[in-house]
């Protein structure tokens, strides 16, 4: 490598570092903050200053205070993997491969995960950071369902098969944040699924 690229690599390596450290000084400022005083009470200012960032930074990295709460692009690195799961594989095969390959995590960093969902289920009568749940559900259920017509290669508004994952996943997700239960894996939904919809005699 060329000492002009092995440079560039570099500064994009501090800068993702950066970032990153910007991220967590954001993070803990705000997970401190709801922590000491309640999510209500706590305003983006206060977020700022405790951080020390400027507002315009504060917005390229959360879009809303909510968000703080659910970590950055909810459920992003499961549906990569989704996405990126060996074509062979049946959707069923391909998002078990993708929970497998990522641990289940839907939400970053591990670290904060504890933390942050002890404080999102305090707050979660607040309807703003409810609402903000819905909308990560149906977001969620609705990239899902994207990847599954990509992988089948099927038009999603003539095959059902794609909306059908995405709805049985969204219902994973909403039972995930809303009651915070951890039972329930693939199988199990699978098997749920099943029961529901035998035919009763």
């Amino acid at each position: 490598m060329r000492a002009q690229e092995t440079d560039t690599v570099a500064e994009l390596g501090m800068r993702d570092r950066k970032k990153a450290r910007t991220r967590e000084t954001i993070r803990t400022a705000a997970l401190d903050l709801f922590e000491e005083q309640g999510f209500e009470r706590t305003t983006v200012d206060q977020i700022c200053r405790r951080a020390d960032v400027a507002h315009r930074t504060f917005f390229r990295y959360y879009a809303t205070k909510e968000a703080l709460l659910f970590g950055m692009d909810y459920g992003r690195t499961v549906l990569g993997a989704f996405a990126a799961a060996p074509a062979d594989l049946s959707l069923w095969e391909a998002f078990g491969h993708a929970l497998a390959a990522t641990g289940g995590r839907m939400e970053e960093p591990a670290e904060h995960t504890t933390r942050r969902r002890a404080l999102r289920r305090e707050f979660l009568e607040i309807k703003s950071v409810r609402d903000h749940a819905l909308v990560l559900v149906d977001d969620f259920g609705q990239r899902a369902a994207d990847i599954a017509g990509e992988r089948l290669d099927v038009d999603p508004r003539t095959d059902l098969r794609p909306a059908a994952l995405g709805a049985m996943l969204a219902g994973m997700i909403r039972r995930h944040i809303l009651i915070g239960s951890e039972t329930g894996g693939l199988a199990d939904w699978a098997d749920a699924f099943q029961d529901a919809l035998r035919p009763t005699r």
